[in-house]
């Protein structure tokens, strides 16, 4: 049961979670004037970050403990995209996880991040969000014997 039905589960569950923590942030960013609003920003991305790691951790467990094996995922070319683009996706979002606490520190000082750079932001996270709609795309093709070799 658990590898069956618990373990697919928390995995969605963390999937939508993440995805709902970064629509949350790419509003708040949309209020970037309003300190309450950047203090926030960095208390989601937090939320996401962490959704994010349970969303790699319960996909690993799945590889391993799921039905159909390692030697399937190893060998199948749309799970190393997957892979790679979580991985992106990841790297990506150290970016704005930075100007988060940055700005975090700047508005308990009194200041508020600049617009430019707030645009900016809304960009990264955007393709952020780009890369999780590609990745559910492909793991739903590798879900199904696509990229197999």
């Amino acid at each position: 049961m658990l590898s069956t039905v618990i373990l697919p589960w928390v995995h969605y569950v963390a999937v939508l979670l993440m995805v709902g923590a970064l629509m949350a942030q790419m509003y708040l960013l949309k209020l970037s004037g309003v300190p309450d609003a950047v203090r926030s920003i960095a208390r989601v991305d937090r939320i996401y970050g962490i959704a994010a790691l349970v969303v790699f951790v319960t996909g690993m467990l799945r590889v391993w403990h799921g039905g159909k094996g390692p030697d399937y995922y190893f060998h199948n070319g749309a799970f190393h995209g997957v892979i790679g683009l979580f991985i992106l996706a990841a790297l990506i979002s150290v970016v704005p996880t930075l100007r988060f606490i940055r700005w975090r520190k700047a508005v308990d000082a009194g200041a508020l991040p600049a617009e430019g750079e707030a645009r900016k932001t809304r960009i990264l996270m955007h393709v952020q969000l780009t890369l999780i709609v590609i990745i559910t795309l492909l793991i739903t093709m590798v879900a199904h014997g696509y990229g197999v070799h």
